[in-house]
């Protein structure tokens, strides 16, 4: 089945319904009908973020609102706090060896918490990481510098190291003030290599979810509403129109299909976007050999997708069992 979770729009000027009628877990078979999981619905501020699988039994989940992770086990029908402080607008977690990685988004942080000690083993600061080269940054009147990757991934690369996926590469936003507005720039979002400190500039807009497709990296290059395929060295190879803003994803290698979490394109951007205010929230199954769009499942319930999964029955049908 597939599994997917969304919420609220954080912003509120692009809400249009209640904290209370927020599905935030669903399920979908092959007949495409949502089943909730009823009991995340009063979850989080805004409803679940991200979750991840223990290496070591498929009954136990990671399941993170934006600010806490907790660890589930499904067998027993019970869950823990993992009491991980000062965590805030969490995008994805995600397994590492033995490491648990968060996102802080927020705080520019990443969170590494190993599993077998269940402890916190480091946060890095990534402001440690921000370029100081003057190529990095155009300045100019009326132009404030902020130190921002906006990370919302860490994922192990082909090559082994850690990679995190950000929105500026070089760590700076400009905020351009225009008529006593301020207007974010979109950075330049790619990828950093943390091992080797390596940039790669990629030219997203607000990318998400890279995931390890077929020795090929498939990532979200979210503002230009496209699904975008490198090589192992990170040179563009194909490119999938989405239609929307492109969030969460998993690739099954059973049917070689990766499930796309697409969001209908928020109230402050229709008729901004040709054809954006057309889409529902819905997840796109590809044709990850064709690299080709063939069917879709739309997501009622939620104003936006956060993550999408591929799970087994069983661990499904203890979900709904919660």
């Amino acid at each position: 089945m597939i599994m997917v979770i969304g919420s609220l729009n954080a912003n509120p000027a692009d809400r249009e319904i209640s904290r209370d009628n927020i599905r935030s877990v669903q399920l979908f078979g092959a007949d495409k009908k949502a089943i909730e999981v009823p009991f995340f619905n009063s979850w989080g501020e805004l409803g679940m973020s991200s979750m991840a699988v223990h290496p070591d039994d498929a009954m136990q989940l990671y399941f993170a609102t934006s600010s806490e992770v907790f660890l589930f086990d499904l067998n027993k029908g019970t869950h823990e706090n993992l009491q991980i402080p000062n965590l805030t607008d969490i995008h994805e977690i995600s397994i590492i060896g033995e490491e648990l990685w968060i996102s802080n988004t927020k705080h520019d942080e990443i969170v590494s918490y190993n599993i077998r000690k269940k402890a916190v083993e480091r946060r890095v600061d990534l402001s440690d990481f921000a370029s100081s080269s003057a190529e990095d940054i155009e300045n100019g009147e009326g132009v404030e510098v902020v130190d921002k990757f906006h990370c919302n991934l860490v994922f192990q690369g082909y090559d082994q190291h850690v990679y995190i996926l950000v929105h500026h590469t070089s760590g700076r936003q400009l905020i351009k003030r225009i008529a006593q507005k301020f207007i974010k720039s979109q950075g330049n979002g790619g990828v950093v290599n943390i091992d080797t400190q390596r940039r790669y500039p990629l030219n997203f807009k607000a990318p998400h979810s890279v995931r390890c497709i077929n020795d090929e990296y498939w990532v979200f290059d979210s503002g230009h509403f496209e699904l975008k395929v490198f090589n192992k060295d990170w040179q563009w190879k194909k490119t999938i129109d989405t239609k929307g803003f492109g969030r969460g994803g998993e690739y099954s290698a059973a049917t070689n299909r990766y499930y796309a979490g697409v969001s209908a394109t928020r109230k402050r951007y229709l008729g901004l976007f040709p054809g954006g205010d057309a889409i529902p929230n819905m997840v796109q199954v590809v044709d990850a050999g064709a690299y080709k769009v063939i069917d879709t499942v739309a997501v009622p319930n939620v104003e936006q997708i956060n993550n999408v999964y591929c799970l087994d029955t069983a661990v499904a049908t203890k979900l709904l069992e919660l």
